[in-house]
């Protein structure tokens, strides 16, 4: 396969992966690894999980003790991925750890939330898009936001929020709700948002985009989340609670791991009288649609008919 970018590349090894077809996937990223300098974080982390799985402890410990040799780094929470669970106990793996949190406090305690906001030329505007990155991820990066700004063409005015909190360099998360949704109200009140607005956000920024619409306090009932990392039971009490026009569109993969909870979230709100279009993509696992650029105004419009 010819591999043009980063999603591409992502794409396949985690195709490969789901084959389980590890040591073609390493030598994928071997291949590939030198014209991604500037995602360093991801292909080291992706080395030590594919590598503990094809080879064993010992063949990722030494991924993640080059990862730290140049100068990179990782939340602990990355302990938590089942692909490393062969180092969990290892003793060599404490004073790795220790390196990588000193790194990441370091970097936590300059980090801010940061948004970048682009405006379409010409009258009359759409409405505003407020789009989250996922976990581990970042909007400095040109194919990230590459996923929202086609609404920029149509008349949507884009904001892309940048999480605070620090996963890895240059790398950001939103697992901290109550923080993540803090930064989500202040970014609305500079934004001034109009009644056509959609916030937005994929995986883990699309699971906080979800729980923002619905948790009544923020002036945004819209939301359009493809591959959410949706924790049902944190969000089906708000369906009780919310305003009853809010409305949504998820998007998501039947190979992702998160397609059940998907299904299983867009159906509730549909039983609960709150209009919700499930988009389900055969074959796709947890990543953006390829085309999903293509047909975000679309989708952003049909958000919008549904309300008026």
């Amino acid at each position: 396969m010819e591999v043009r970018g980063f999603r591409e590349l992502q794409y396949e090894v985690y195709r490969l992966y789901g084959e389980g077809a590890y040591r073609e996937a390493l030598a994928l990223i071997e291949r590939e690894a030198a014209r991604f300098a500037h995602r360093a974080s991801d292909i080291y982390y992706w080395r030590a999980c594919l590598a503990c799985r094809a080879e064993g402890a010992d063949a990722g410990l030494r991924w993640l003790q080059e990862a730290a040799e140049r100068g990179l780094w990782y939340h602990e929470r990355i302990l938590r991925d089942p692909d490393l669970a062969p180092l969990r106990d290892d003793p060599r793996l404490k004073p790795l750890l220790a390196v990588f949190e000193e790194r990441r406090a370091a970097a936590q305690a300059t980090a801010r939330p940061v948004l970048y906001t682009y405006s379409p030329e010409g009258e009359p505007k759409k409405g505003l898009l407020l789009a989250l990155h996922g976990n581990a991820s970042n909007f400095e990066d040109s194919e990230e936001r590459g996923q929202w700004l086609p609404a920029l063409a149509a008349g949507w005015r884009v904001a892309l929020a940048q999480s605070s909190q620090v996963w890895a360099p240059g790398k950001y998360f939103w697992s901290g709700r109550d923080q993540g949704l803090a930064e989500v109200s202040a970014h609305l009140r500079a934004l001034n948002p109009p009644e056509a607005t959609v916030v937005a956000g994929f995986s883990m920024g699309g699971a906080l985009a979800v729980y923002a619409a619905l948790c009544g306090s923020l002036p945004v009932s819209r939301f359009l989340a493809p591959a959410p990392a949706i924790r049902v039971e944190s969000v089906l009490p708000l369906l009780e609670t919310c305003r009853r026009d809010v409305q949504g569109y998820v998007v998501v993969g039947d190979q992702d791991f998160g397609y059940p909870a998907a299904c299983r979230f867009a159906e509730a709100m549909q039983q609960a009288g709150l209009p919700c279009e499930l988009e389900v993509r055969s074959g796709l696992a947890h990543d953006f649609p390829m085309d999903f650029s293509a047909g975000l105004t679309q989708r952003l419009e049909a958000l919008c008919r549904a309300g008026s």
